[in-house]
């Protein structure tokens, strides 16, 4: 019997936003989990905001949560575009919102505002806190944004020593587009790479070669230093680059608690009008992309993340939007922040929420489902899994060889029935304490469940 080369998860925490583990499914089926709506953060009111303000990107630093997001002022144009500032915001807990006052630009002979950047090179910039080793204070916090003069288009990048102090990265621009591709025309997205030990920028490009009929995707590109950038890649999804939608943004970000970069691109569908006297053609919604490298994308359900609703302000052309980055505002809680109303006088960022680990699950209903995962190797001495069950459903776990034969002491039978709705349950079998494995021998793992959501496991080791 031929058997598959075993896949290493080590001690990493494993979401099902892809098949790379699962070896088969009977009775259960995937299912994406739609975040919860909660408070508004921020209604877009301010004379230097506006209807079309938008691209908020959140920060958890230290015991700080940071804001900044796009504020357009449409009543005053600067070479034929609106004025477009970057304002900052800030939280003690993620949920209610402060504008600082900093004094920093002036507005309508005013510096009473929060706005901390007007530079016409950075529009819909992106933060991020640069956790490279060795990088200097001055340049802790890094944003990368585009220039709307023209074509080709331009990205310019940004750097600070507080996150409201900012001042341009080099003597030009960080990319120019191409010829044949000389869009960015969308709110860009930008990190320091811990995994890979790069920093990654994704943007918008148009199929096919920037001509027209054209066809928003999204295309990412890798630095070293922030300065030196290598040739764009179009992302792949579920293997192809071209989709029978348009893909308007990306907010792609690194995953925090297991390792993987997930997506929230608005998709456009340009054909459709939902408010007839509205002066734009097309809707947007938001969908959930996962991967494992930053290039190589699932998307583990085919619906959308987030729906326009029952809000019929909603319902147009470029209303609803997720900024990248999601961060922790309580024990098990996600926090998520969305731009919704746009182009409208409520235009306003919300903060919705999910569990940990709680975008998509495998699920079992009353009958009784099977997973059963591919031969891997592991790290610990103890599984830990984050699940729901309802009061009438359970889980149970076994543990096999990499043939599917149940290890000694750890068959089904030797898992007593686990129900309940726990981030983090480390999983007991009668009569042993841990899990004895040799090194590198690689398992499989066989869940049962029954009427119960199973949303990530990892081994650890406690001591």
């Amino acid at each position: 019997m031929n058997l598959p080369d075993p896949l290493i998860a080590s001690n990493d925490r494993q979401l099902f936003v892809d098949n790379h583990l699962i070896d088969s499914l009977e009775h259960m089926h995937i299912h994406q989990h739609t975040p919860s709506p909660r408070e508004t953060c921020l209604t877009l009111n301010r004379p230097w905001e506006g209807e079309t303000s938008w691209c908020p990107v959140v920060i958890k630093d230290g015991d700080k949560y940071r804001m900044w997001y796009r504020s357009q002022d449409e009543q005053q144009d600067t070479g034929g575009f609106n004025h477009t500032f970057t304002a900052y915001a800030e939280s003690e807990d993620g949920i209610c919102w402060q504008r600082p006052n900093l004094g920093l630009f002036n507005f309508n002979g005013s510096t009473d505002n929060n706005i901390c950047v007007d530079n016409p090179n950075t529009k819909n910039i992106a933060v991020f806190l640069d956790e490279r080793p060795g990088v200097p204070e001055s340049e802790r916090y890094k944003a990368a944004g585009r220039w709307s003069g023209g074509k080709p288009a331009r990205i310019y990048g940004l750097v600070s020593p507080d996150g409201i102090h900012w001042q341009n990265a080099g003597d030009g621009p960080l990319v120019v587009a191409s010829e044949d591709d000389p869009n960015f025309d969308s709110p860009v997205s930008a990190f320091w790479d811990a995994r890979q030990g790069c920093y990654v920028l994704y943007a918008r490009g148009w199929f096919p070669n920037g001509n027209e009929p054209r066809m928003r995707a999204i295309r990412m590109t890798t630095s070293p230093d922030f300065i030196h950038w290598d040739p764009w890649q179009y992302i792949r999804i579920d293997g192809k680059t071209r989709f029978d939608y348009q893909l308007y943004t990306n907010a792609v970000h690194p995953y925090a608690r297991a390792p993987y970069y997930f997506a929230f691109p608005k998709r456009f569908i340009a054909t459709r009008k939902a408010l007839p006297d509205w002066g734009h053609e097309g809707l947007s919604d938001v969908l959930f992309l996962a991967s494992r490298d930053g290039l190589n994308f699932t998307q583990p359900y085919t619906d959308a993340f987030m729906r326009p609703g029952l809000d019929q302000n909603n319902w147009h052309e470029r209303s609803i939007f997720i900024g990248p980055r999601v961060v922790s505002t309580a024990p098990g809680e996600l926090s998520l922040y969305s731009v919704q109303n746009y182009r409208t006088p409520n235009a306003h960022i919300r903060r919705f929420t999910l569990r940990e680990d709680g975008f998509v699950s495998v699920r079992a209903d009353a009958r009784t489902g099977v997973l059963t995962t591919r031969p891997f190797t592991f790290t610990g001495n103890q599984l830990e899994i984050n699940y729901s069950t309802s009061v009438a459903g359970s889980i149970r776990i076994a543990l096999l060889d990499e043939a599917g034969d149940p290890l000694p002491k750890f068959a089904l039978d030797d898992c007593p029935h686990i129900f309940g709705d726990e981030i983090a349950r480390t999983v007991r079998w009668e009569n042993v304490n841990a899990i004895n494995v040799a090194p590198n021998q690689p398992i499989r793992l066989l869940f049962e469940l029954i009427e119960a959501d199973l949303f990530s496991f990892r081994f650890f080791d406690p001591d």
